[in-house]
């Protein structure tokens, strides 16, 4: 009991006097210890041996980015990619080539070419030249006509920069001089700037079609393609009559508020003094890839045939098995039609076939004979002469000018004598039905149904001239379904 008693008194001792020690101890290190880094306070565990991956990452310096964003903290934020790849540079816009220059709009004169054009407007001899060679490479400058529209740019300093040359409604020439290099001059094609106008027009027939056509300020071109959709259906020549009406929606182009010309005609309709129309609405797809008119039910209105070769004509005489001839004075059949038209006008194979005899065929002067599909023959006679490249074994398609009308053998006047063989033996061109064009594609039925839904009541209306839609169009040559 008295050596624990001991040992307590002594322990009471030491503990004060470690403590003075300590103290004492801090106080002596304190100046060093106020000079310590973060790292000597909390020094990094070194491992044995180096670890390259860690190199990689100790900075000898604290490293900051140049441009310092606060992160959403939004998960769904950090997820979603940048607006644009990082480290890649904006793409300079180019600057406009005409901006600040001086423009001049002129046309050729008559008889003027153009380097005495440029002349006129004070473009020195060398620029004239230089630009005058960039142009022969578009086209023949000898052959420009009076009218054909130019454009002249100049700099402040009244310094040639460019030219642009209209060449037609449809054809644009550029011709630069560079900005670093003035003498050094540059050729490139431009887009012609067009405005499209989707018209819907109605008419009654007073006469020709032509005519009727032109009482309501529509081109003959025009009236021609509306009678091309109509031409397996009907003969304009002898099946319209007066009170008809018809109704068509189609395009037509201008270029700086002057009328160009028409494109393709969209839909159309022809009605009978009875209440009996027909209608048509033009289509193409990659399913119908040359595109053709349809009834509202999807059935080509076209057969494989043209009901006449013709144009324009009048019926001289008719199919018949006892005819009095007039040169000849005698009574013998004529298996076909006379159709009476001007010297010179052009004949259209009916339908797609070869050609299977060219030459003079006695009385029925200079003829061509064209075989066609399911033992169809078709025979032209009395010509002018033949199309250019006509010939025994030539394939020809529908439409395509096959001769001319003429008088050639047995003809008191000229006339087209046009008769068709079916299966050896002649039938009458008047009445024989040909075999109908294919309609349209199932699948594409759908797509051609809401196109014409659209369509079918604008052709209905009854107001006689309307305009649909504007649209603006830049094109390098004649537009789509150009009719001129």
């Amino acid at each position: 009991m008295s050596d624990s008693k001991k040992s307590v008194g002594l322990l009471d001792i030491l503990l004060p006097l470690a403590g003075i020690a300590a103290i004492v101890h801090l106080f002596f290190q304190f100046p060093s210890l106020a000079n310590l880094s973060e790292m000597d306070v909390f020094p990094i565990v070194q491992e044995k041996g180096s670890d390259p991956a860690r190199d990689l990452f100790v900075f000898t310096e604290p490293y900051f980015p140049e441009t310092f964003e606060l992160l959403s903290m939004d998960p769904d934020a950090l997820l979603e990619p940048p607006e644009e790849p990082l480290g890649l540079e904006r793409p300079t816009p180019e600057p406009n080539f005409y901006a600040g220059l001086k423009r001049t709009k002129d046309r050729l004169r008559k008889g003027e070419s153009p380097a005495a054009a440029l002349k006129r407007h004070n473009i020195d001899r060398f620029t004239r030249n230089r630009v005058i060679q960039q142009l022969k490479k578009a086209f023949n400058v000898r052959r420009c006509r009076a009218g054909e529209q130019f454009e002249i740019y100049l700099d402040s300093a009244d310094r040639f920069r460019a030219l642009v040359w209209h060449k037609g409604a449809f054809e644009a020439y550029e011709i630069r001089s560079d900005y670093l290099k003035p003498e050094k001059f540059t050729l490139a094609k431009v887009p012609v700037i067009l405005e499209k106008k989707t018209i819907k027009t109605s008419g009654t027939i007073s006469g020709g079609l032509i005519d009727s056509f032109a009482d309501f300020g529509l081109d003959p071109k025009l009236a021609r393609k509306f009678s091309e959709i109509f031409s397996s259906r009907i003969d304009f020549n002898t099946e319209s009559r007066v009170g008809d009406t018809f109704s068509l929606i189609f395009e037509k182009y201008f270029k700086e508020n002057v009328a160009v010309g028409y494109g393709r005609i969209l839909a159309a309709m022809y009605c009978s003094r009875d209440g009996r129309c027909l209608e048509a609405y033009y289509f193409e797809n990659d399913k119908v890839a040359s595109g053709g008119y349809f009834t509202p039910d999807g059935k080509a209105l076209g057969t494989s045939f043209l009901k006449s070769p013709l144009k324009v004509y009048r019926i001289t005489s008719r199919f018949t098995s006892r005819r009095f001839h007039p040169i000849l004075k005698v009574y013998r059949p004529h298996y076909g039609v006379d159709l009476a038209a001007p010297i010179g006008t052009p004949i259209m194979a009916v339908s797609d076939g070869t050609v299977c005899f060219t030459g003079w065929q006695r009385g029925y002067g200079r003829m061509v004979i064209l075989e066609h599909k399911n033992g169809y023959k078709t025979y032209y006679g009395h010509l002018l002469r033949f199309a250019r490249g006509i010939r025994k074994g030539t394939r020809v398609s529908k439409r395509q000018i096959i001769g001319y009308v003429g008088r050639s053998g047995y003809a008191t006047g000229p006339h087209l004598d046009y008769r068709i063989k079916k299966n050896g033996r002649f039938v009458n061109p008047l009445r024989i039905h040909f075999p109908a064009a294919s309609d349209l594609p199932q699948e594409c039925f759908k797509t051609y149904l809401s196109k014409i839904q659209k369509l079918h009541p604008l052709l209905r209306e009854h107001e006689i001239q309307k305009t649909i839609a504007v649209e603006t169009e830049k094109i390098f040559g004649k537009p789509a379904g150009w009719t001129g």
